[in-house]
């Protein structure tokens, strides 16, 4: 029986409201970590998470049980989960 395998990447782009730059050096890195504990809740392993101080770009996988015409619910929650 064949098997078909997909490894699908989504690269996100959050920017702040207004783009202000309230991104600082002193929240950056509880961000980032914040950030990849909610994609691997998500089982979307993050490959990688980057900001500046108006920005944040994420890279992760998508897990197998989301669908990919619409990324948009991986996206939702990431954006949208409080610590």
């Amino acid at each position: 029986m064949s098997q078909s395998l997909s490894k699908i990447h989504i690269h996100l782009i959050f920017s702040t409201k207004n783009r202000e730059a309230v991104i600082g050096d002193a929240v950056r890195g509880d961000l980032h970590a914040y950030q990849a504990a909610v994609l691997q809740n998500l089982n979307c392993p993050p490959v990688w998470i980057n900001s500046v101080a108006d920005h944040v770009h994420i890279l992760f996988e998508l897990a197998r049980t989301m669908n990919v015409a619409p990324p948009r619910k991986s996206a939702a929650k990431l954006r949208n989960s409080r610590s």
